[in-house]
């Protein structure tokens, strides 16, 4: 659901993590202080906030500061502060300027302050707004799938529920408002939908990272050229097999794989490849009955593209539990997974949180290298190791949020019935009802304060900076999204104690 190319940025991100883990750093922006200061800069003037114009003011203003005292006193204090953390996180000031030009970054550099701010600095971060936001904007969809969460087709019983054209532009248009940097396009399937482009291109023209889930039946080679005209981060394409015969029956319409494949090889010719990623489930049915992970793995090398992204299980939409795999299949198909990592490439990536854990068992028994940041990149543990327990492992209601096609908002697409809010209130669409959603909801500040609770899970909290358990299976299995995640090993002892208890509600 989201991608982070992390040599994007203008500055470097781990360093940045690296230095707010250090005691003295993560003390000093915790402090009253400087979140008092921050609270100051986040005041808006004029359509900018106070940080923004500073930052101008800084990055192109060489005078001393004695000459600020004389003649500009007002802008004293903040050059200094602005100079120690410039310092401190290794930021040339021509970076700097170049973060605030580029929209994307601007609104993560603004949620980061404003995190700090609202929350202080934690592991892993309580965002002051999403880092993303899926919206599935459709109900629709051309294929009918074992595994969707969604319940999606072509005569989808929520379709006459879904938003106007209207109200789903402005939905967008409020989205493009807030310091939301990702954004990532569902369904349904997203290019069913008569208003997509035009959504894209108010994205676009906002400068959102954004990137689109598809089940890649519908692109032609004149759709790969406008999904690259419009500059999408990357492609989620969906293939849940190696063969027509595996992936047509777990997608429930014959001829859907040499489709899928088609729209892949689509996007490669129009030199998309290194945004191009398959998006394969892991369910019992084509994993553990048929093997395909090796020939998934082999898939994406021979056509060259960007990654493998490995969706965990949810038993939710027409998910059935039957389809799931045990804790025991999950730890041995993470085995091929940290395989695969090792050989370098950084071409594989998983939503299962505990593949975090499993990363951080790994070297720290110094017996691998690598680790993934929670499904959105991978690389060396040594140098992302920092950032990995800033980032965290389950995202949903900490750093990202999900809206529906009727515009209600879920703490995830994997809890599409666990409504905790709408996009819309008396009738009208506003942002802000995303965010007071966000800062009010009871359901996700249950979802965050799972770590106060390490007794309900086996780990006892020991790993909940780089996982924290998936909120949706928890929520699918028991029926409260603080309960534990029924696919983690280390989980199995209290979830058979929770099974004689008749906990279990799937």
């Amino acid at each position: 659901m989201g991608l982070w190319n992390l040599n994007n940025f203008p500055f470097e991100p781990v360093k940045l993590s690296k230095q707010i883990k250090k005691n003295t750093t993560y003390s000093l922006l915790n402090s009253k202080y400087v979140r008092s200061r921050i609270r100051r800069f986040l005041e808006k003037e004029n359509g900018k906030t106070k940080l923004e114009i500073l930052v101008e003011k800084y990055c192109n203003d060489e005078r001393s500061i004695m000459e600020r005292l004389l003649k500009d006193r007002e802008t004293v204090i903040p050059y200094i502060i602005f100079e120690h953390v410039r310092k401190l996180f290794d930021i040339e000031k021509k970076d700097l300027m170049v973060a605030f030009k580029n929209p994307r970054i601007k609104k993560s550099i603004l949620n980061i302050a404003e995190t700090i701010e609202k929350y202080g600095v934690s592991l892993p971060m309580v965002f002051a707004q999403p880092l993303m936001v899926v919206w599935n904007i459709t109900a629709r969809c051309n294929l009918r799938c074992k595994h969707c969460y969604e319940d999606a087709g072509v005569l989808s019983k929520g379709l006459p529920d879904e938003l106007t054209r209207e109200e789903k532009i402005k939905t967008m248009e409020e989205i493009c408002k807030l310091n939301i940097p990702t954004f990532a396009f569902a369904g349904g399937e997203p290019l069913m939908d008569p208003t997509f482009w035009e959504l894209a291109e108010i994205g676009k023209k906002a400068g959102l990272y954004m990137s689109i889930n598809t089940n890649g039946t519908l692109i032609t080679e004149e759709v790969a050229e406008r999904l690259k005209d419009i500059g999408f981060a990357y492609y989620g394409v969906s293939l849940d097999g190696s063969n027509a015969e595996v992936h047509d029956s777990f997608r429930g319409v014959n001829g859907a794989f040499e489709r899928t494949l088609r729209g892949i090889k689509n996007l490669i010719k129009v030199g998309e490849a290194d945004k191009v990623c398959i998006s394969y489930t892991v369910a019992r049915e084509n994993s553990i009955l048929r093997n395909e992970i090796p020939k998934m793995l082999k898939l994406r090398d021979e056509l060259g593209i960007r990654k493998v992204v490995f969706y965990n299980y949810i038993p939710c939409g027409r998910a059935g539990v039957e389809n799931d795999l045990t804790p025991e299949e999950r730890e041995k198909i993470f085995e091929i997974f940290y395989r695969d990592l090792q050989e370098g490439k950084e071409t594989l990536l998983s939503t299962a949180p505990q593949f975090g854990r499993y990363c951080k068992q790994m070297y720290e028994s110094g017996k691998g290298e690598y680790t993934v940041i929670g499904h959105f990149s991978s690389g060396s543990a040594k140098k992302l190791e920092s950032l990995v327990e800033l980032i965290g492992g389950c995202g949903a209601g900490r750093a990202y949020i999900a809206i529906q096609p009727d515009g209600s908002i879920t703490p995830c697409v994997f809890m599409p019935d666990l409504i905790i809010g709408s996009m819309k209130e008396n009738g009208e669409i506003k942002g802000e009802n995303l965010i007071n959603v966000w800062d009010n909801s009871p359901v996700l500040k249950k979802i965050r304060n799972r770590r106060n609770h390490p007794e309900r899970y086996g780990c006892k909290g020991k790993y909940f900076s780089v996982c924290g358990g998936c909120a949706a299976r928890a929520y699918a299995y028991f029926g409260d999204v603080e309960a534990p995640d029924p696919g983690c090993i280390l989980n199995k002892e209290i979830v058979e104690k929770l099974k004689k208890e008749e906990v279990l509600v799937s």
